[in-house]
């Protein structure tokens, strides 16, 4: 790959994921990069829905949704061999007018989307949790804490329209949009930080 920075090629910009998607049976090599965004993860999450006693990885997630979501068999992140996302990445590749149309993510992207909004869980959740000990609070925050904090943060009132794009909660909240991507995080966030009301939130979803 070459050594000059993606983000920075104004050519990108022509590019439209609409105008090259082709719906895609999963295989190996699919596989084998959903395999690695996984291992390149802050954490090994379990995707197994909150009920489940069953550890669930994120490549056996992804297949779980082939039928009910197809995946495209390469899209612009492929071609551009973007190995992650961060707010300028996000911003510059990902069409958020069209997270919710089936075919247009791969199946790897729509690992690295996943991926990346649970990182930004994982410092929310750093953050919320370093507060409540400065404040002498010591309740570990839950799943739904964390998204509270990011829904907060996205309201249209709180944001900076200047940087309103590269603004990782609002980032965070249009990604879900995507129901591979809302479905994978709720399962991860709800196994890794649990519900306070585990019976219900994890039964009903708790975006």
């Amino acid at each position: 790959m070459s050594n000059e920075n993606p983000v920075d090629v104004s050519a990108r910009r022509k590019l439209d994921p609409s105008h090259a998607v082709t719906v895609w049976r999963l295989d190996g090599d699919d596989l084998a990069s959903v395999r690695m965004v996984a291992f390149r993860s802050r954490h090994p999450y379990d995707f197994g829905p909150g009920q489940s006693r069953i550890n669930i990885s994120l490549e056996d997630f992804i297949v779980s949704w082939e039928e009910s979501f197809p995946f495209a068999r390469a899209d612009v992140l492929d071609r551009w061999e973007v190995d992650s996302l961060n707010p300028e990445v996000f911003n510059h590749y990902i069409d958020r007018t069209k997270l919710a149309v089936p075919g247009t993510l791969s199946a790897t992207t729509t690992a690295k989307v996943i991926v990346y909004c649970l990182s930004i869980m994982e410092a929310e959740h750093e953050a919320l949790q370093a507060g409540s000990v400065e404040a002498l609070r010591y309740a570990r925050p839950d799943a739904q804490d964390v998204v509270n904090s990011l829904a907060a943060r996205a309201r249209p009132g709180r944001r900076n329209k200047e940087w309103m794009e590269l603004d990782y909660s609002v980032q965070f909240c249009e990604a879900l949009r995507n129901p591979v991507v809302k479905a994978g995080v709720n399962n991860a966030a709800v196994n890794r930080w649990g519900l306070r009301d585990q019976k219900g939130k994890a039964r009903e979803g708790w975006f």
